[in-house]
This record gives C-alpha cells, sequence and structure tokens, in this order.
C-alpha cells in the first residue's frame, strides 16, 4: 500500500515568502510607553501630589513590567505626603522581593531574551538597592526612629556585598565605584549619640564619614562633640533637617560602542553556552561574533536644577544650609559606567542569539540563494531595530541627600525653610514649620525638594 504524501505548506515559494514576511512583521511589537510614569514623576517635581499619587498607584497594582518600578516612586511620594508607614512597608516589600529573586547568569539572561532588556523582570541598580535601605532608615526617622540604624546597616552590608561581587566578576576600581555611603555611618552616629553614653561609637562613625565623603565639613565637629561626650548644650535639643535635594539619577536609551572588554565577555558567554570552543582561549570552533559597532544600552543622567540646598532659620536665626552627605547622582553614574561592559555584552550576545535564530528560521522555510540572504538581512535588521535599552529605575530618588544640624533651646521654634540656588541665593516662598524641642533629645525634620515644591515630613 502506497502511503499518501502530504506537500508542507511551506512548499510552495509563495508561500514561503508570504511566512518570511509575516515573521519580520511580528518582530516589531514589543513596544510600550511608559508615559504616565513620566507624568508622575513631573507632578511630583511641581508639588502636584495628588495627581503623582493617582498615576502611580494604577501602574504599581498592576503585574506589568513596570510595577516595581511604579512601587518604588510611588514610596518617595507616599513619604512626602506623610503617608509614612505606607512608604516604610512598601520598600520592605520590594527589598524583600528584590532579594529573593533568583540571581540568573549573564549567559541565562542575555540567551533567555529574545527582545531586549525590557521583557526581563525588573532589578534594581546596584545604587537603587543600597538606597531602598537608605531611604528606609529615613522613613524610620520619620515615624519613631526604632529601625533606623538597622536600615542603615544593612546600606553599609548591601554596599559591600556588591563590592566584592564586582571584585570578583573583575570590574577595575570597584572599591571606588562601591564605597560605602556617607548616610549610613552618619545616621548611626547621630543615633547612638543621642544614646547620651555610647559616644566612641558615634565617633567611629563620624571618622567613617569624614573618610567616605571628606567635603561634608560638619564632620569634624561631629568627631570633636562625640569625642568630648557632650549631645548638646544644658536645656538643648537637636533638630536635624535631613534633606532630599534635587531630580535623582534616571536612565535614558543611547548607544555604545562594543568595547574589546565587552566582547571578550559576550565570547566566554557563548562558547559556555554552545559548549564549544577549546576552553584555553581557543574560539575557533565557537560562535561566531557579528559585526557590531555600537548597540543600545541605557546610561544615566540627572536632570539639571537650580536648587543646590536648603537654607534654615529657627526662630529667626540663622543656622545655614544643608551640606551635601551622599550624592546620589554620582553614585548611580559611577556604578553604571562600571557596569557598562556587562550591559554591552548582554546586548551582544542578544545579538548573536537573534542571529542564530533567524537563520535557523531561513533554513526551515526553504529559504536560499538571494532570496533567503534577503530575508536574512530583513530580518536580522528588523528585529535588532526594535530592540529598546531598559530604562525603568527609580525615578524619584533625590540628587543628593544633605543635612544640617542645628541645636537649640527646649520649647517651641518655628523653623524656616528655603530653597537656595547655587549662587547662594534663596528663592521661592519659604516653608515654616513648628517644631517643639525636648532636653536632650533630637527632632528629625524630613525634606524632599525635588525642584519647586518643598515637602517636609516631621518624626512623630
Amino acid at each position: 500500500m502506497i502511503k499518501p504524501t502530504v506537500e508542507p505548506v511551506i512548499g510552495s515559494g509563495r508561500t514561503r515568502l508570504l511566512l518570511a514576511i509575516a515573521f519580520v512583521s511580528l518582530l516589531g511589537g514589543c513596544a510600550r510607553s511608559v508615559a504616565t510614569i513620566a507624568d508622575a514623576r513631573m507632578a511630583f517635581a511641581s508639588g502636584d501630589l495628588p495627581t503623582a499619587q493617582a498615576t502611580l498607584e494604577p501602574i504599581a497594582k498592576k503585574r506589568g513590567r513596570n510595577r516595581d518600578a511604579a512601587s518604588l516612586d510611588l514610596a518617595m511620594v507616599k513619604l512626602a505626603a506623610g503617608e509614612v508607614h505606607s512608604a516604610e512597608q512598601t520598600l520592605r516589600e520590594l527589598r524583600d522581593r528584590f532579594d529573593q529573586a533568583p540571581k540568573l547568569s549573564l549567559a541565562h539572561d542575555a540567551a533567555s531574551t529574545m527582545t531586549d532588556d525590557n521583557t526581563r523582570v525588573f532589578r534594581p541598580a546596584s545604587h537603587e538597592e543600597v538606597m531602598i535601605r537608605a531611604m528606609l532608615s529615613i522613613c524610620s526617622l520619620a515615624r519613631d526612629g526604632t529601625d533606623a540604624e538597622a536600615y542603615a546597616l544593612q546600606a553599609t552590608t548591601k554596599q559591600d556585598q556588591l563590592r566584592v561581587e564586582a571584585e570578583a566578576r573583575g570590574i577595575p576600581l570597584a572599591a571606588n565605584h562601591f564605597q560605602p555611603i556617607a548616610l549610613a555611618p552618619y545616621l548611626r552616629g547621630v543615633l547612638r549619640e543621642a544614646t547620651h553614653h555610647d559616644y566612641d561609637d558615634a565617633a567611629k562613625a563620624y571618622q567613617l564619614v569624614s573618610a567616605v565623603q571628606p567635603q561634608f565639613a560638619p564632620a569634624g565637629e561631629d568627631i570633636e562633640r562625640a569625642t568630648t561626650g557632650a549631645h548638646s548644650a544644658p536645656g538643648h535639643g537637636v533638630l536635624y533637617v535631613i534633606a532630599c535635594v534635587g531630580e535623582g539619577p534616571r536612565l535614558e536609551e543611547t548607544t555604545a560602542p562594543t568595547t574589546s572588554a565587552a566582547l571578550s565577555i559576550a565570547s566566554v558567554v557563548l562558547n559556555a553556552q554552545t559548549n564549544q570552543g577549546s576552553g584555553n582561549g581557543d574560539q575557533e570552533n565557537g560562535p561566531v561574533l557579528p559585526n557590531i559597532a555600537q548597540v543600545k544600552v541605557p546610561r544615566v543622567v540627572v536632570p539639571p536644577s537650580n536648587l543646590a540646598a536648603i537654607n534654615v532659620k529657627a526662630s529667626g536665626a540663622e543656622f545655614g544650609v544643608t551640606q551635601t552627605l551622599t550624592d546620589v547622582g554620582q553614585l548611580a553614574i559611577s556604578q553604571n559606567e562600571a557596569e557598562m561592559p556587562w550591559t554591552i555584552a548582554r546586548a551582544v550576545t542578544r545579538r548573536v542569539v537573534k542571529e542564530t535564530t533567524v537563520a535557523k528560521v531561513t533554513d526551515s522555510i526553504g529559504l536560499d540563494g538571494s532570496l533567503g540572504s534577503l530575508f536574512h538581512f530583513a530580518a536580522a535588521s528588523a528585529w535588532s531595530g526594535v530592540e529598546k535599552a531598559d530604562t525603568r529605575c527609580w525615578g524619584l530618588l533625590p540628587r543628593e541627600i544633605q543635612v544640617l544640624r542645628c541645636e537649640l533651646p527646649e520649647g517651641n521654634h518655628p523653623v524656616e525653610l528655603q530653597a537656595v540656588n547655587f549662587h547662594g541665593i534663596v528663592s521661592g516662598m519659604p516653608r515654616i514649620e513648628n517644631v517643639t524641642m525636648v532636653n536632650g533629645r533630637n527632632t528629625y525634620l524630613i525634606v524632599i525638594a525635588p525642584r519647586n515644591a518643598i515637602y517636609v515630613v516631621r518624626s512623630q
């Protein structure tokens, strides 16, 4: 009995060509808008907290690719609105989820991504992981301060962990890119000093602040005061104005050349994936890297701003301006640059995976000769052309975290806060807060000033 034969649907040249065109047309359907998050950030900077919160909440609740980035921004909006407990709870949940997420290798990460990095589960950048803990410390201070020191220690531990991981990967000057942030030891010093007996611990913490951030001039006074064991003058309390100043680091798409370091990383990854190569650096039988001059990558940008610091007056007396303790923008730029060879390598590896996939589709469709070459070129170009850099980020972090210590007599004081530009000129309407100082106690004013607006959260 002769079995009937059935010609595959892709047997005709015309059908094969139509399938090829359909394949190419499907490659560009992944773009999504993140304009709503941008709108929320603009509203936050201009002082419109209700709009910022109403815009971010549905994105943060939806199980989408922008959920975690929106949730991080929403925590800052809640803190500025005085919803301190909710902000702290959100950051704790995100911290725990990020910590529990599996650590994928570069090989697995690149091979599993057939479009671009936007399809990955959101992973915070290194500086964002550290700042989650730093902002948790600030949330705690705005509440009752119970967990502030523990959070500060977590920030130090996380940065040290990131440094060790960077050194293990061979990142040059990893210790410089991942040095401790001064905010963490500073808060430890402040809290140890407030016990009125742990002055040695406070002095050591302030010494670390001076080493990490030598430009922070008040550190010398802090060390001297802790060394002599005097929290404040009799009948006085201490007001700490902790200011989140300016619009912080964000990501935007740019192109980067495929450096030799990135190509070397990509080559090692691809050889490991295909189990090819001799293992002694001979990559003759390994996958051939395409001739890629540049790839799309995210780069850190810090929005320009005239806001330099916050001027502080209390009961009519001038106390000065807040001083930079941690430059979040510079931290993000430094760590982004340190990670760039791996970011480029991931893009190169992904390009190879796409090239290989297109080649297999070309073979399976049965296209050959000039038609096959044309399809391969068109498909590979279209697939690579729609690729976008992953610019999801915690966009409502401040540019800098600054602080000013004010020693005031016990009792009630009107505290006047006003923006200062880089020429030392105050501008805008002052924000006045009435605070009650307690003898020998600390009081905290958390100021969030992204651009025009000044939000104030008071310790309870």
